[in-house]
């Protein structure tokens, strides 16, 4: 679920703000504990070290689920946050979406979905 891919996350004060785009958002629901840490991994990995544009993958044998993240922009907000719009793919054993999304990078250089 969703929230639990969030669940670690902190509030951060900052000037930007953002939506899920794009996609059934009902799809994280079908996603297992394993499927959000995979994912939850791949995309602190990628936001922190994959240029804009570079897609990583995941999958999870067990579940038959699996997805991408790719950066698409990079910027600072007026606060001094890197903050980066990201493209989330998910694929699920009964369903294929895509998701337009922002995060932002914290103190401890954490990337947290705003």
């Amino acid at each position: 679920m969703r929230t639990r891919l969030l669940a670690a996350a902190l509030v951060l004060p900052l000037g930007a703000c953002a939506a899920i785009k794009g996609g059934d958002p009902d799809v994280y629901g079908t996603l297992s504990d394993q499927d959000v840490s995979i994912a939850a991994r791949l995309m602190q990995q990628t936001l922190e070290g994959a240029p804009d544009g570079t897609t990583r993958r995941w999958s999870n044998d067990q579940t038959g689920h699996g997805g991408a993240i790719t950066p698409v922009r990079t910027y600072v907000t007026e606060g001094g946050h890197f903050c980066r719009d990201y493209r989330e793919e998910l694929a699920t054993t009964s369903a294929e979406e895509r998701f337009l999304h922002t995060a932002c990078r914290t103190e401890d250089a954490r990337w947290v979905w705003i």
